[in-house]
């Protein structure tokens, strides 16, 4: 492929550093923030920073940034082009790579070994080589970055964005493409699943099991999960509640049972049902939540839920087919993993495509191959070219293979 080495070698180098960064969901990521804010301010970027605490007082940072065009060469009214990424990644307790530790980046093998290397520093480090290779001079268009907290936890940084962030707020107004790079194998995706849980709680005493001192909680819990059962084999039955553009086509509704204490000769104190659903678009999973809903407080049970909104847009939309051109695609894909995209949705031109595999992503022994990070690189260096600078230029090529 067309790419520079030394700018394959940025990218590498930018995804070390990142990687470096313990920014596990539970733990603060300003300083990997800063880090991110740092690299766009040296290329010419103003940084919208914006904070808040999660539900354990933690702060928490989402980095928006904006690099205008020369004054004499800006479009008026609409364009422009964002990546979108998240900064936080998913626990390392289960690290089995015995050559190098989670957040040591190490190259072996052709691949990036790491924490975050494929979701998704990796994808990252992609876009921030590929902007600095464009000059400002060059833009006609206002290039933007959307790089989140807590999108491994609930999404809850994008929601702070949707809220907040005046940049944001522009890119809507100037209706423009939007790239979320997630791991696809730069596949383009037009489509995914969201999240939906519910949290149905009982609460008894904790006693000696040999006593009568304790109320077990389960005894409580146990009458609401026959209709867990049954709602969950009537979204696997029901062809209404099933979506064909997804594998699998359904809710793939997962019920998890939680004790507090957990030993045999202890009453438990709490039990818990928590259910997950992986709600699509065109399927109304809400009245399946609403029967739980009104069944647990029936019961005088603790309920409570959490929305997670699937993301579409239409698979032949311009942004989509033009996006499709450059990655020498035939087909968009849909995806049964939910993003910022979901959140983020008045954004209405986004689309996800980043490098690396989602089956690598998540594992005790995450990895990114580098031919990945260059065609990454070389891929937004094409999309940011082509709708933010004059004539759409790519600069470079893929490979076509």
């Amino acid at each position: 492929m067309a790419l520079p080495r030394n700018m394959g070698e940025t990218t590498l180098l930018l995804a070390q550093q990142l990687i470096r960064y313990d920014s596990v969901s539970s733990t603060s990521n300003e300083s990997v923030s800063q880090w991110v804010a740092d690299r766009l301010t040296a290329i010419g970027f103003e940084i919208e920073w914006i904070t808040y605490r999660d539900s354990q007082g933690v702060l928490k940072v989402n980095v928006v940034a904006k690099r205008k065009p020369s004054s004499q060469k800006i479009r008026a009214g609409e364009g422009g082009v964002c990546y979108l990424a998240h900064t936080d990644v998913v626990p390392a307790d289960d690290w089995s790579v015995d050559f190098c530790g989670p957040f040591e980046a190490v190259v072996r093998d052709n691949r990036l070994w790491g924490r975050g290397s494929c979701d998704m520093k990796g994808s990252l480090a992609c876009a921030l080589a590929a902007v600095a290779a464009i000059a400002v001079e060059e833009q006609t268009a206002p290039i933007y970055f959307v790089v989140t907290s807590d999108e491994e936890v609930g999404m809850d940084g994008a929601k702070c964005v949707d809220r907040k962030s005046a940049i944001f707020q522009e890119m809507v107004e100037r209706n423009v493409v939007g790239i979320v790079g997630e791991p696809t194998e730069l596949n383009v995706v037009y489509a995914h699943k969201g999240g939906a849980s519910m949290r149905i709680v009982a609460r008894g005493k904790s006693a000696h099991s040999s006593t009568r001192d304790g109320i077990n909680a389960n005894h409580q819990l146990i009458p609401i999960l026959p209709l867990l059962l049954e709602l969950r084999n009537e979204c696997e039955s029901n062809i209404s509640l099933h979506n064909h553009d997804f594998d699998p086509p359904t809710l793939s509704w997962n019920t998890v049972l939680r004790n507090e204490p957990f030993a045999t000769n202890v009453t438990p104190s709490l039990a818990e049902a928590a259910v997950f659903l992986r709600c699509m678009p065109s399927v109304d999973h809400r009245p399946l939540m609403k029967r739980v809903e009104l069944e647990a407080l029936r019961m005088g049970l603790e309920f409570s839920q959490r929305e997670g909104l699937p993301f579409s847009v239409q698979r032949d939309a311009p942004h989509v087919r033009e996006l499709l051109s450059m990655t020498s695609k035939k087909d968009p894909i849909t995806v049964c993993y939910a993003t910022d995209a979901g959140v983020l949705q008045r954004l209405s031109q986004l689309v996800i495509c980043g490098p690396g595999s989602i089956e690598q992503a998540h594992r005790s022994d995450e990895f990114i191959s580098l031919e990945q990070l260059q065609r990454g690189t070389a891929l937004y260096e094409k999309v940011f070219r082509r709708w933010a600078t004059p004539m759409g230029s790519t600069g470079v090529t893929l490979d076509r293979s």
